[in-house]
Order: structure tokens, then C-alpha cells, then sequence
């Protein structure tokens, strides 16, 4: 699949609606469904004949998502499921029952304080990384096709602190928590990848500056307000951000692809194939971030 690819200036064209090719027999699994770029994503597979599964924590946002959806081509499914929860990402994998074709995690959260988990992990690092991992090991023997694992360019900002990484002695702060959580994806893909072999394909993808809500964290309406008013040049929308997990999921792509918006600063534009530092790439710190994975969620790949 060839989404295309362009060079923008500070005012490029809107993009179309997100519609991909027939998925007609095949099955989506999709974390962070029931809102922003999640949502768009969920909603155009099951608009090409797709069947979507979309695991929600909320059931409100779970039955607008299938209102949504309508009686399309396809079929949307939204079990329970509370990525925060070890047990309720176990649940759900125990009761799931059908072999996926692609697995997108997608679910993530930024805070503007320090939280904690149902296992007591920091709210971040559990939502966007260990409780993925756990989704991941515990459903791969159904996956037949490719995962993909959302990134962000904060991991090059990021360091995972192997002996604290739930902040209970070191100073939390939004940034270097929700950094530490990406770098954590970006080198669980490389460990994941080679663990599956040629099982499945893993790739990973970002959405650049989404207007999603997501970065709506200083716990300030009024500094959110004026962060949305100060970036609205440079960002894009839920559906255009959903684009590169799109191309991640549906690309012709080599193994640890990352894809993401090809315009100023990688926030905004077309899919495209981009480098990943040295930072994210560390077989060492992949095998460390793994090991805190494993000793975290005790989940495993054979």
C-alpha cells in the first residue's frame, strides 16, 4: 500500500478521507479506539468490510465508536479491556477467541500529575508500555500478520531508568515520564521483532502533532487553550494523524519500519519511512527494556 508522499510549506493542501483498501475476512485488533486517532483508524477499516476488535476501558465512548460505525461493510466489536489493569488485559485475552490479522497499539495517556495503575506501575509507563507489552505476549500466537506499535519522537528526549522507572524516588514530570514510556515502545519493538521472527511483521509509526487532545496537560484549560492556538499551524487532524499507522499496518515495509508525517518538524504531511537514532535501537538496552517487561507483567514470548 502506497499512501503517497509530497513536501509541504506551512499551508499544504487537506488531505482526503482515510480509506483504505478492501479488508473484507480480515481482523483488526485496535487498543485507544474509542477516541482520536484510534477512532479514525477503527472506523475506516470497518468501512472497508473490515471486522474491527477495539478493546475499550470506557463503555459510553464504546457504544458511540459502534453508533459510528453504523452497518457498513464491516463489523465492529468493542469488548472490555483496561490496559491499567494487568487483570483486565488478561481477561480480555483469555476471552478472545479469533486470529488476528493486524494488531495496532495504539492506546496511550499523558498526565498532568503523577498516577499509578491498578498494579502500581506510573500511570505512563503502564498504559503506554507495559500494559501493551502484556496485550502483545499474551495474544501473539493469534496474530498472523503484523503488529504495530505507536512511537513518538520523544523517545530521543527519553531514558529509561531501569532501577526506578515508576518515579517513586526521582522527580516525575509529564515530559520525561511520557518520554521514557516511548523509548520504552521504540526498543520493545526491536526485542519483539526478533523474538517473532518471521511470525509476524513489527513495525512502528507515529502521528506527529495530532489534534487529539493528548498534549492537553498542563492542568491549566486556559494554557492547553492557548498550547492548541500556538501550534493549530503546524498541526493535523485525528485522520490525518491516523495515516502513518495506516502505511504501518498496510505498507509494503521492511522489518522496525517507522513511519510518520513527512512536513516541518515531522508533525504534520504524508507517510513516510523516517530514521530511528541509535537511542532506539540499542540491542542492550531492547534486551533491558524486554527483561523490565517481563519482570513487570509476568508475560513472556516462548
Amino acid at each position: 500500500m502506497d499512501l503517497g508522499a509530497y513536501r509541504w510549506g506551512m499551508n499544504p493542501p487537506p488531505l482526503t478521507t482515510l480509506d483504505l483498501p478492501d479488508q473484507l475476512g480480515r481482523t483488526w485488533l485496535i487498543t485507544g479506539a474509542t477516541s482520536g486517532i484510534g477512532e479514525e483508524l477503527a472506523l475506516a477499516v470497518a468501512a472497508a468490510g473490515g471486522t474491527v476488535v477495539a478493546p475499550a476501558r470506557n463503555r459510553e465512548r464504546a457504544a458511540s465508536l459502534v453508533a459510528a460505525a453504523g452497518k457498513g461493510a464491516g463489523r465492529l466489536e468493542t469488548p472490555h479491556m483496561d490496559l491499567a489493569d494487568l487483570a483486565s488485559v488478561r481477561r480480555f485475552a483469555d476471552s478472545l477467541t479469533t486470529d488476528i490479522d493486524v494488531l495496532i497499539n495504539n492506546a496511550g495517556v499523558v498526565s498532568p500529575r503523577r498516577r499509578e495503575t491498578a498494579d502500581g506501575f506510573e500511570m505512563l509507563l503502564g498504559t503506554n508500555f507495559l500494559g501493551p507489552f502484556a496485550l502483545t505476549n499474551l495474544v501473539a500466537h493469534r496474530v498472523r500478520e503484523r503488529i504495530v506499535i505507536t512511537g513518538s519522537d520523544s523517545y530521543k528526549v527519553g531514558r529509561v531508568d531501569l532501577d526506578d522507572p515508576h518515579f517513586r524516588a526521582r522527580r516525575w514530570n509529564p515530559m520525561s515520564a511520557y518520554a521514557q514510556s516511548k523509548l520504552c515502545d521504540m526498543l520493545w519493538a526491536r526485542a519483539l521483532q526478533e523474538r517473532l521472527g518471521s511470525r509476524a511483521l513489527v513495525t512502528l509509526a507515529h502521528p506527529g502533532w495530532a489534534a487529539t487532545g493528548i498534549q492537553n496537560v498542563t492542568g491549566s484549560k486556559l494554557l492547553d487553550r492557548a498550547i492548541v492556538v500556538v501550534t493549530s499551524p503546524f498541526s493535523q487532524s485525528a485522520a490525518d494523524g491516523a495515516r502513518p499507522l495506516a502505511e504501518a499496518a498496510l505498507g509494503d515495509l521492511a522489518p522496525l519500519s517507522y513511519v510518520g508525517p513527512d512536513g516541518f518538524m515531522k508533525w504534520k504531511g504524508r507517510p513516510e519511512v523516517q530514521s530511528v537514532s541509535p537511542r532506539g535501537t540499542s540491542a542492550t538496552s531492547a534486551e533491558e527494556v524486554w527483561a523490565l517487561g517481563v519482570r513487570e507483567t509476568g508475560t513472556d514470548l516462548a
